[in-house]
């Protein structure tokens, strides 16, 4: 990693221990927005990670903007970083003028709105991030092709919801919407290159919760006594420690080697099929891995795991609800299985070589 991307990544860790924190979190639950925190983040810029110097960005690499959402999920940080950070980078890729506030990109993973006559037509049923005031990126298909408007946050018919975890969420509805600013084609960006890169910034924020979990647990089970020894101690006990270890190692390992394969193209949302399988692959590990962490988590705290005061049901409704988002591991794994079939259909993997298709 590049001492830039070092200086940036302890920049942010040290402002969201400044200003988050459990309390925060809830707070933020309950109504009462994060101002320090938002405040914070917008001032040190780190939305605009991914947006380039010419631009008015950071000009950070992709490796860097991925590791900072891994680091704002392990602080379960309650402001929509993730989700401007890519709106702003689609906005850049496609030339129009990036977000100087709060963006999200509307899309769920599912069908593209349509324009026709540079009118937008269609309906998102849970775009992430759509905070009042935001911009609006939508990206819209154009017989085919990609391109991207934007909209006003009050120019929409939105109804605002949230996640299981308490993050914002809507539907937003279009019916003969006119953007403010509508892209050209973009040959750089299509739908499914959209969808992967979405997946995988949300296994890189399940691998970050992980890390958290984890060290949430370890924490309590030193502390916690009972029959006399920390629960520790107790060999039942750290076997689920180290089968919650062993999970959030894969799922890094695995996030980590997707990043490697997308920043080796030369576009992010190409959707290159040379980087389809360890994207996969990465969403399938972590939103599997979720089930088997925040189990043995909450089997060694206890009752204290559901507290409210407690930050390990703030990580773990977090988990469950990213491992959804995007694709489940059932939707990518099938992916996976149809994408080797079809190489062994087409004469590509014969014997032992399908197993180099599934490895490499």
């Amino acid at each position: 990693m590049e001492q830039t991307d070092q200086l940036i990544l302890d920049t942010a860790r040290r402002l969201f221990s400044d200003h988050g924190g459990a309390e925060v979190v809830n707070q933020a639950e309950i109504g009462e927005p994060p101002q320090k925190l938002l405040d914070a983040v917008m001032t040190a810029g780190l939305p605009l990670a991914w947006v380039p110097e010419e631009a008015g960005g950071v000009g950070g690499s992709l490796a860097l903007g991925f590791n900072l959402i891994r680091q704002a999920a392990s602080f379960a940080v309650p402001v929509p970083l993730a989700d401007t950070m890519i709106a702003n980078l689609v906005l850049a890729k496609s030339g129009l003028e990036v977000a100087d506030g709060w963006a999200a990109l509307v899309f769920d993973g599912g069908q593209l709105p349509t324009v026709d006559n540079g009118r937008v037509n269609g309906v998102v049923d849970s775009a992430p991030g759509v905070v009042d005031g935001s911009l609006l990126v939508v990206p819209v298909a154009d017989e085919g092709l990609v391109r991207i408007a934007t909209f006003a946050f009050h120019g929409l018919a939105i109804e605002e919801h949230e996640s299981l975890a308490g993050e914002a969420r809507a539907r937003v509805s279009l019916e003969h919407a006119v953007p403010a600013q509508l892209s050209p084609v973009t040959d750089s960006m299509t739908e499914d290159g959209l969808r992967q890169f979405c997946a995988l910034a949300r296994a890189c924020q399940i691998a970050g919760a992980f890390e958290k979990i984890t060290e949430l647990t370890v924490g309590y089970v030193r502390e916690r006594q009972q029959f006399g020894r920390p629960l520790g101690k107790f060999q039942a006990i750290q076997h689920k420690v180290a089968d919650m270890a062993g999970e959030s190692a894969l799922s890094n390992a695995a996030v980590e080697q997707a990043i490697r394969m997308l920043s080796e193209c030369s576009e992010p949302f190409c959707g290159d099929n040379r980087v389809f399988l360890p994207v996969a692959t990465a969403k399938v590990v972590t939103s599997e891995g979720a089930a088997t962490v925040i189990r043995l988590a909450h089997q060694s705290h206890g009752a204290m795991g559901f507290s409210f005061e407690y930050p390990l049901q703030q990580y773990s409704r977090r988990v469950w609800s990213w491992r959804e988002e995007y694709g489940s591991e059932f939707y990518w794994s099938e992916r996976i299985g149809m994408s080797v079939a079809n190489d062994i259909c087409n004469g590509r993997a014969e014997g032992g070589q399908v197993w180099d298709i599934v490895s490499r």
